[in-house]
C-alpha cells in the first residue's frame, strides 16, 4: 500500500493540473528524440534536440556576425550587433512570420538553448573577474573613486525612485510581495542604470586611442569600481527577491551564502592560485591538470552560488576575482575565451533579443517613464563626471568624455535584466524597454565621443622634424618604439651612438607598442603603464605578462639614463595599446605630441640563436610601412643583429659605416653621422659612392637635378667642416667611384670585411643609377634597395642596419631656403677621392658601455 501511494498516476496528475486555477501550459515531447537516424529515413532534423540546437547556434552566430559586418562602418560596439541579431530572430521581427518561432525556436528547445547560453555566461563572467584586479583599483588614486561614486549614485537613485513609484502604483504587487521582496525591483533598476560594462568600455577606449591618457586610465579604474558595485547590488537584489512567504530568513541565508563564497574565494582559492602563479613566473609549466582543475573550479563555484540562491554567475565572477592578474590568468582566459565569446556568449545575447517583444509594450505611459528615467540617468552620469572633473581642475571636455564613456552598457546590464525578468520581478514590457534603451544609449556613446573625445586631429606645428638642423647642439628628440623587451637593448645602443655629449642633448621617448587583440586577456594590458605598487601580492607573479614586459622596458631605458656618463640624455617611457591596423596612428600622434625629429622602429624580424632572422610578427612590417607613409618626422627602421648585446661593440667602441649615394634620405644619414662623429666611443666610416662614366642619372628636370647635387655637396661640406672642427679623430671619409652595381656591392663588402657593428643607409638613394632595378626583387621594400641588400641573408653580415627616411616636406623646404637649411646647401665642395679625414692623431679614449641588461 505504501508503494502504491508512492507511484503517481499520470492521468490523475493531468486532471489535477487542468482543474487547478493556477494551471500553466503543458508541453509534451519524446525524451529519446536527441539524435536522428538520418534524413533518408524521413526524419526531420528540427524534430530532434541535438540537430535543432546546432541549427539554432549556427543561425544565431550567422545573424549576429552579419549584423556586426553591416554595422561595422558605424563603429558601434559588437554588443549592439549581437542584441540586434537576437531582436531580429525574436518575436518582434522574424517571429511575426507564420510558424517561424514554432519551427526554429520551439518551446521545448528553449531550456537547452538557455542552459547553453548560461554556461557561456558563467565562463564569460569568470573572464570579467580575471580582468578586474582589485589592487589595480586601489592604486588608481582617489580621483577614480570620486568619478565612480559620482557616476553611480545619481543613476542609482533615479532607478530606485522610478522603481518605487512603479511599485506604489501597482496594487497587485503590493498585495502579493513582502516589503523586502518589493525592494528588489528598485535595487535591480538602480543597478541597471548605474552599471558600466568594463569589457565593452575597454575596447572602446583602445579603439579611441585613449588607453594611455589620463581620461582613459580614470575611466577604466572607475568602471572597475562600478562593475564591482553592480555585482554587489545584483547579489543583494537577488537575495531580497527570495523574501516571499518564507519571510526574512531566506534572504538572510542567501546573503550569508554570498559572503561565504566571497570569503572562500579569497581565503582558500586565491592563495592556492597565487602559489601557482609564482611557480609559473619562475618558469615552471602550469600543466594541463592544474588548468583543468581551475576551469572545473569555475563550475563548482557556479554550482555552490546557485544552490545558495545568489545565482551561478556570481560564483563564477568571485572565482575570477580570486585569480591573480598574471600569466596564469591570461593563459586560462585565452583557453576559454575564443570559444565562449565566439560561440556561447552570442546565445545569451540572442536569448535576450528573443525575449524582447515590442508587442508586450502595452502601457505607453509606463514605457515613456522608463525611457525618460534611462535618459535622465545617462545625462546625470555625464553631469556628475563633469562636476568631479571641475573639482580636480580638469578640462570640461575631459569630464564630458569620462561621463560619456561610463555610459557604456554591456553584459552586466543584460544579466541584471534577465535575472529580474526570470524571477518575475520585472515585467516583459519593462524588460523590452530597458534592453532597447541599453542598446540605444550605448549606440549614442560612439558618435558623441567622436565629437567630444576624438575630434578631427589638430595639426601640431613644430619646427624640427629632421635630424639635420642648423644648430648642431640643439636638442634631438627621438621616439624609440619597442614591441618586446628584446627590442630595447638595440634601441638604447643606437641612442648611445647618437648621443655625443651633454652639449648636444637627446630627449628619448620610449613607446611600448602593445597589440590589442579584442579579447579579455588583452584587456589586462591596458593598465600596463600604471605605477608599480608596493604590495608583495602585486609582485612579479601578480602582474600580467605584458605588464612585466613594460616594467622591464622602462627599467632598461631608465637605467641607461642614470648610467649615461656624458649626460645630456633624458628618458620617458610610455605605452600605446592598439590593433596593428591602426597602431601607426598612435606612433605618429606620439611623435607629434613629443615634437620628435626621429622615430626609430624595430624591424619585423629578429635574430635567432643560429644567427638567422625570424619574423617576430607579420603585421609589424605593415606597421612600419604605414608609419613611413604618414610620419611627421624622419623615420629609421633598425635591423638588429646583436647591436645591443655586450659583443655588439668591440671593447666599448662602436664601428659604424654610413653609406651615401645622394638624395634627401642620404643627407639625413650624413646628419646622423655628424652627431656620431663627435662621440669618442664611435669609430665612423663615411663612404660616398659616385657612378663613373655619367654626370648623373636624375630623371627629373636639370634644374631639380642641379639642386640635388648642390644639396649633396653642401651636406658634405658642412660635415667635413664640423668633423675638422671637432678634431677629426675616429672618423674616416672616402669617396669611391664605381661603374655598376656589382662594383658598388663589392665596395660595400670591403667595408663590411673591415668589421662593422652598424650600417646607416638611406631608404631611397637619390639620382643614382647604381640601384636601378634592385627594387624589383626587393624582399622588404620599406628598407629600400641598399637596406634590403644589407638585411638579406645573401649578404651574410653580422652588422645591424639602420635605414633612414627623411621627412619630405621639411627637407624640400630646406633645399629652397638657406635660412632654414640644415646645411648650407648650394655651395660647392671639392672632394678628395679615396682621401681620409684622419689626421694621424691617436684615437680618443672610448667611453665605457653602460650596463643594458633587462629582466
Amino acid at each position: 500500500m505504501t508503494s502504491s501511494s508512492a507511484v503517481s498516476d499520470p492521468l490523475s496528475d493531468l486532471w489535477d493540473h487542468m482543474m487547478s486555477p493556477n494551471r500553466t501550459h503543458l508541453f509534451c515531447f519524446y525524451p529519446s528524440k536527441i539524435t536522428m537516424s538520418g534524413i533518408w529515413t524521413g526524419d526531420n532534423p528540427l524534430d530532434f534536440s541535438l540537430p535543432l540546437l546546432l541549427f539554432q547556434m549556427l543561425l544565431i552566430t550567422f545573424t549576429t556576425r552579419a549584423a556586426t559586418f553591416l554595422l561595422s562602418p558605424l563603429g558601434l560596439p559588437r554588443y549592439i550587433s549581437e542584441i540586434l541579431g537576437g531582436f531580429v530572430l525574436g518575436p518582434s521581427v522574424l517571429g511575426r512570420l507564420p510558424h517561424f518561432t514554432d519551427i526554429v525556436f520551439p518551446t521545448r528547445s528553449i531550456f537547452v538553448l538557455d542552459s547553453m547560453a548560461l554556461l557561456g555566461l558563467i565562463y564569460y563572467t569568470f573572464t570579467i573577474g580575471v580582468e578586474i584586479e582589485l589592487p589595480t583599483i586601489t592604486r588608481a588614486g582617489h580621483r577614480s573613486f570620486w568619478f565612480a561614486g559620482a557616476s553611480a549614485l545619481p543613476p542609482f537613485l533615479i532607478g530606485a525612485t522610478v522603481g518605487y513609484m512603479a511599485l506604489s502604483t501597482d496594487d497587485t504587487r503590493k498585495q502579493k510581495d513582502s516589503v523586502l521582496n518589493a525592494l528588489s525591483f528598485p535595487i535591480f533598476l538602480g543597478a541597471t542604470f548605474s552599471s558600466t560594462a568594463f569589457s565593452v568600455l575597454a575596447r572602446n577606449i583602445a579603439e579611441l586611442k585613449l588607453a594611455g591618457t589620463d581620461v582613459g586610465q580614470l575611466t577604466l579604474s572607475a568602471s572597475l569600481i562600478n562593475d564591482t558595485l553592480a555585482w554587489s547590488g545584483l547579489t543583494v537584489a537577488t537575495a531580497l527577491s527570495d523574501a516571499r512567504s518564507g519571510g526574512v530568513l531566506p534572504s538572510v541565508w542567501t546573503l550569508a551564502s554570498g559572503v561565504f563564497i566571497f570569503a572562500a574565494g579569497f581565503l582558500v582559492v586565491r592563495p592556492a592560485l597565487v602559489r601557482l602563479a609564482r611557480r609559473a613566473s619562475e618558469g615552471e609549466a602550469v600543466g594541463e591538470m592544474r588548468e583543468c582543475a581551475v576551469l572545473v573550479g569555475v563550475m563548482v563555484a557556479a554550482l555552490v552560488a546557485d544552490a545558495g540562491g545568489t545565482h551561478a554567475i556570481f560564483g563564477a565572477f568571485v572565482f575570477g576575482l580570486a585569480v591573480p592578474n598574471g600569466p596564469v590568468g591570461v593563459e586560462l582566459v585565452e583557453k576559454v575565451e575564443d570559444f565562449v565569446v565566439g560561440t556561447l556568449l552570442p546565445l545569451f545575447f540572442a536569448m535576450s533579443g528573443l525575449r524582447t517583444d515590442t508587442a508586450k509594450v502595452t502601457s505607453m505611459n509606463a514605457a515613456v517613464l522608463l525611457m525618460i528615467a534611462a535618459i535622465a540617468a545617462a545625462v546625470l552620469k555625464v553631469a556628475a563626471a563633469v562636476g568631479v572633473a571641475a573639482g580636480f581642475g580638469m578640462p570640461l571636455h575631459d569630464g564630458t568624455s569620462i561621463g560619456l564613456l561610463l555610459n557604456t552598457k554591456g553584459v552586466i546590464e543584460l544579466v541584471i535584466l534577465n535575472i529580474a525578468r526570470n524571477k518575475k520581478i520585472m515585467s516583459d514590457q519593462s524588460f523590452t524597454v530597458l534592453v532597447f534603451m541599453s542598446a540605444l544609449i550605448t549606440a549614442l556613446v560612439s558618435p558623441l565621443l567622436a565629437m567630444v573625445v576624438k575630434p578631427a586631429r589638430r595639426l601640431v606645428f613644430y619646427k624640427r622634424r629632421t635630424v639635420a638642423w642648423a644648430q648642431p647642439d640643439a636638442e634631438l628628440r627621438v621616439l624609440a618604439c619597442v614591441h618586446v623587451p628584446r627590442d630595447a637593448p638595440a634601441a638604447i645602443t643606437l641612442i648611445d651612438i647618437v648621443s655625443s655629449s651633454s652639449r648636444s642633448p637627446v630627449a628619448v621617448h620610449a613607446l611600448h607598442l602593445i597589440e590589442f587583440a579584442g579579447r579579455s586577456s588583452a584587456l589586462l594590458l591596458i593598465n600596463a603603464s600604471a605605477p608599480a605598487a608596493s604590495s608583495s601580492e602585486i609582485s612579479a607573479h601578480g602582474r600580467s605578462h605584458v605588464e612585466m614586459q613594460f616594467k622591464h622596458i622602462a627599467h632598461a631605458f631608465k637605467a641607461y639614463e642614470e648610467n649615461h656618463v656624458a649626460g645630456g640624455v633624458s628618458v620617458r617611457t610610455m605605452a600605446a595599446v592598439s590593433r596593428y591596423a591602426s597602431m601607426h596612428e598612435d606612433v605618429t600622434a606620439a611623435a607629434e605630441d613629443q615634437h620628435s625629429a626621429l622615430i626609430v622602429l624595430p624591424f619585423h624580424k629578429h635574430r635567432t640563436v643560429d644567427g638567422g632572422m625570424e619574423v617576430s610578427h607579420p603585421a609589424i612590417q605593415e606597421l612600419n610601412v604605414s608609419v613611413q607613409s604618414c610620419s611627421p618626422c624622419t623615420v629609421g627602421i633598425l635591423v638588429d643583429r646583436g647591436l645591443g648585446t655586450p659583443a655588439g661593440g668591440s671593447g666599448g667602441l662602436y664601428r659604424v659605416a654610413a653609406l651615401f649615394f645622394g638624395g634627401r634620405d642620404d643627407r639625413e644619414v650624413v646628419a646622423l653621422a655628424t652627431r656620431m662623429a663627435r662621440n669618442p666611443a664611435v669609430d665612423l666610416t663615411v663612404l660616398r659612392f659616385v657612378q663613373k662614366g655619367r654626370a648623373g642619372s636624375y630623371t627629373a628636370s636639370e634644374f631639380d637635378a642641379l639642386k640635388e647635387r648642390k644639396a649633396d655637396d653642401g651636406c658634405f661640406r658642412e660635415f667635413l667642416d664640423r668633423v675638422n672642427a671637432a678634431g677629426g679623430g675616429g672618423v674616416e671619409y672616402c669617396e669611391r667611384g664605381v661603374f655598376n652595381a656589382n662594383e658598388m656591392v663589392a665596395g660595400i663588402r670591403n667595408v663590411e670585411a673591415a668589421g662593422k657593428d652598424l650600417f646607416v643607409v638611406g631608404k631611397t638613394p637619390g639620382g643614382s643609377g647604381l640601384t636601378a632595378g634592385m627594387a624589383d626583387w626587393s624582399e622588404c621594400p620599406e628598407l629600400g634597395p641598399i637596406g634590403d641588400l644589407l638585411a638579406s641573408k645573401d649578404f651574410q653580415t653580422t652588422a645591424s642596419v639602420l635605414v633612414v627616411q627623411s621627412y619630405g616636406r621639411a627637407a624640400a623646404a630646406a633645399v629652397g631656403s638657406m635660412a632654414s637649411s640644415e646645411f648650407n646647401v648650394g655651395e660647392a665642395v671639392v672632394v678628395q677621392p679615396e682621401a681620409a679625414v684622419r689626421q694621424g692623431q691617436p684615437p680618443r679614449r672610448p667611453r665605457q658601455q653602460a650596463e643594458l641588461t633587462i629582466g
